[in-house]
């Protein structure tokens, strides 16, 4: 068993002190990652983060909202992607120092560049076509041989990509980037998508990947005229993509590396043990049902805003019938613990015509 100095156990007793309270698990398992820049195999530290993750509203809070964004039924595989992007936007605590860090597009003398693989990134995330990342890499590897501050410019790239939920070309990206420089806030950035990178398959808010055999199967009775998930990404391809891209063919062929995917042994998951049930994922009707507890309580915070009738109304309308397929995510029967040493957060009446009930839920 490996022994570590003193100020590691006690910064771990500290993140499980924190870790118990409501809202405490992110700045906890921000300690957690601090610990692994410095110690990578600490397994203690990689286990209290998830055990941080499966604080009970921790899970409700991060399921609802993802939920504002995907339904939880929708199975294709890049809106899995999008939630874990989400999810580590939700939980971590340096992402918007990262962004004061750097320029937000990057290092001016290859912003242009790296603005286009941003773009080919995205084509993944928001349509699914993965072969939007080889064009990606091939783009951002341009731009770091061209970039007069090399350091600069992985840092940016290695945090857009875990900005995306790509989180193993995050690490491939922050490990170049720290092989080469002595750059402590890259190590930090290192150690956190490293264990989103490895512990993906199980945070416990987010449904079982799927193939998107459920989306299609609600959409037939949703909308029988939507795309399939195999159409999708037939659809969304055109001609001004493939003009923009033919200067940045991959170095390898399709067909080579379809030959090197097949000689490498494919690695099986074993399937993560759930804290949620989402067996109710199959069994849904795909008919309209109620809307969720958070879609109401904004709802009714609209309609207590007089300025705009008209606008108020078409917001509370769009909401509707954007989630009328959204099932509702009971909350825990256990109370939330509020840290006695912390004063309680009342959200102000300016902003949400009064607190209610369950306001802070949606904060």
């Amino acid at each position: 068993m490996t022994t570590y100095p003193d100020y590691v156990y006690q910064t771990l007793a500290r993140a499980r002190s924190e870790g118990q309270w409501y809202c405490g698990q992110p700045d906890a398992a921000a300690l957690c990652f601090d610990v692994l820049t410095l110690f990578p195999d600490c397994e203690e530290a990689k286990e209290l983060v998830y055990e941080l993750f499966c604080d009970e509203w921790t899970i409700y809070d991060n399921r609802v909202a993802v939920q504002r964004n995907i339904d939880e039924w929708d199975d294709r595989p890049w809106q899995q992607r999008r939630r874990l992007a989400l999810s580590y936007r939700f939980m971590s605590r340096w992402d918007g120092k990262y962004e004061a860090m750097m320029e937000r597009g990057g290092p001016k003398d290859v912003r242009k560049i790296l603005h286009e693989g941003k773009m080919e990134l995205l084509g993944a995330y928001c349509l699914g076509d993965d072969e939007c990342t080889d064009y990606a890499w091939s783009i951002f590897a341009d731009a770091i041989q061209k970039a007069e501050n090399p350091q600069a410019t992985l840092h940016w790239i290695g945090w857009q990509y875990a900005d995306l939920g790509f989180f193993a070309d995050a690490a491939e990206a922050l490990g170049e980037l720290c092989s080469r420089f002595n750059d402590e806030k890259a190590r930090r950035l290192l150690a956190e998508v490293i264990w989103w990178r490895d512990n993906a398959h199980r945070i416990p808010w987010i449904p079982p990947a799927g193939n998107g055999s459920r989306y299609d199967r609600m959409m037939e009775s949703i909308d029988p005229t939507a795309p399939k998930t195999d159409d999708i990404i037939q659809r969304e391809r055109n001609e001004n993509q493939k003009e923009r891209i033919a200067s940045y063919r991959p170095s390898i062929g399709k067909e080579l590396a379809i030959l090197f995917e097949r000689s490498i042994p494919s690695k099986t998951e074993s399937p993560a043990v759930t804290i949620v049930d989402w067996s109710f994922l199959d069994n849904d009707d795909a008919q309209p049902g109620e809307l969720p507890d958070w879609a109401k309580r904004q709802i009714q915070r609209f309609e207590r805003l007089k300025e705009d009738d008209d606008v108020s109304k078409e917001v509370i309308e769009d909401m509707i019938r954007m989630h009328k397929y959204s099932r509702n995510i009971a909350p825990p029967t256990m109370p939330k613990r509020y840290d006695p040493n912390e004063p309680p957060f009342t959200p102000p009446s300016e902003f949400f015509g009064g607190a209610e009930e369950g306001d802070e839920d949606d904060l």
